[in-house]
């Protein structure tokens, strides 16, 4: 059997390349890559079989759905993004890419281990069998422990008035304060010594930390991996993909934060709580499991295929899904551009009123000036009038 790692081949973020890592820790060996954005387009030497560890967040472009035939899937650590829902610029699409065939690939090699309850409230209401199984980079192994010249703390990618407060409140702690960020530069050609010796280099940082303070996912759940004492301070509760994770995780939102109504001690840092540690080791033990088990497969890709339907049925279901995607967002625009006219049009109108209102606050101003300057005249002819009496 050969083995397979998804990867965002163009990302600019760092924590899709640390989930890459910890999914490329559970294969015997490593012998292709797959690009997260192109899964269906995936083709293996003589279409020999690829098993997978699917942990990922699918994706920008849904329509590349379902998978090409050859990936023998291990399906944990699903996430739907639903851009809409998440603030995100992606496509108008939610869930239709898992109806119909896209949902039938899902049934067919299901349980689907999702990563957060979010997906797997979506999932189960399309009738696909699903659990919660956290995040692969809750399986990241811990790095070497390397004592610090001196000891420091890590502030990564937390709001710019968040950092500013963190700094002056860490100013007198004797800590070495580092500024991070899990935004590196786009660059597809990067190979993947180079991707896996940057996750290292950060992993081992945040090992060695006395603690990290962050707003994102794939720095606090491989914190958590690292026994590495974590902070979340992120204004969203309600962000899909944080959930469950805010009660692993110590949470201050942002705006408390800023307003000083928090008990932690960042001078005084808490061990993390253990909640994680029970869904580390089942997700584990599920990709051990399916290693073990796929590594003894002699059959071909077609034999392990489960997905029952035809390859030309697939094609007309994603040109289907393209085309309504394109009429979805061919109606969004439309929108767009005539609320676009809408504004334009109020923009007008207000500008005008602003130089009506321009216009008669000038006049009164000048008005002012001439009883200004009429005023000390004014003035002698009453103390005149006033001498003669």
């Amino acid at each position: 059997m050969k083995y397979g790692v998804l990867f965002n081949k163009n990302n600019v973020n760092l924590g899709d390349d640390i989930q890459a890592y910890a999914t490329a820790r559970f294969y015997p060996s490593l012998d292709y890559f797959v690009d997260r954005e192109h899964i269906h387009q995936f083709r293996s030497e003589n279409n020999e079989p690829v098993a997978v560890i699917m942990n990922a967040w699918y994706m920008w472009e849904k329509w590349h759905w379902p998978p090409s035939r050859c990936i023998v899937p291990h399906m944990v650590g699903f996430h739907y993004a639903d851009h809409e829902l998440s603030l995100q610029p992606g496509s108008p699409l939610k869930y239709e890419a898992l109806e119909g065939l896209g949902g039938e690939y899902l049934k067919a090699y299901s349980p689907i281990g999702c990563r957060d309850y979010y997906t797997m409230g979506q999932l189960e209401k399309l009738g696909i069998d699903c659990y919660f199984s956290g995040c692969i980079t809750l399986t990241l192994p811990q790095m070497p422990i390397v004592k610090p010249e001196k000891e420091y703390i890590c502030i990564v990618d937390v709001d710019k008035a968040v950092q500013k407060k963190l700094v002056d409140l860490l100013k007198d702690s004797g800590y070495e304060i580092k500024i991070m960020t899990h935004t590196g530069s786009r660059d597809e050609n990067r190979t993947w010594e180079q991707r896996k010796e940057k996750v290292e280099e950060l992993l081992t940082t945040y090992r060695n930390a006395k603690c990290v303070i962050t707003k994102k996912l794939h720095c606090s759940l491989p914190c958590l991996s690292q026994g590495t004492p974590v902070v979340l301070i992120k204004q969203m509760d309600d962000d899909i993909r944080f959930s469950p994770y805010y009660s692993f995780l110590h949470y201050i939102k942002t705006d408390d934060f800023l307003a000083g109504n928090y008990e932690y001690d960042f001078n005084n840092t808490k061990p993390n709580k253990p909640d994680y540690i029970t869904v580390r080791e089942a997700l584990i033990k599920s990709c051990e499991d399916f290693v073990a088990r796929i590594s003894t497969e002699e059959r071909s890709a077609e034999e392990l295929d489960r997905f029952t339907a035809t390859d030309e049925e697939v094609y007309q279901w994603r040109y289907d899904l393209m085309d309504r995607t394109l009429r979805m967002w061919l109606e969004k625009t439309r929108q767009e551009h005539k609320d676009l006219k809408k504004l334009k049009s109020e923009r007008t109108r207000l500008k005008k009123q602003v130089n009506a209102l321009t216009a008669e606050n000038e006049k009164l101003r000048q008005n002012l000036t001439e009883l200004s300057a009429s005023a000390p005249s004014f003035g002698q002819k009453i103390k005149n009038k006033f001498s003669r009496k």
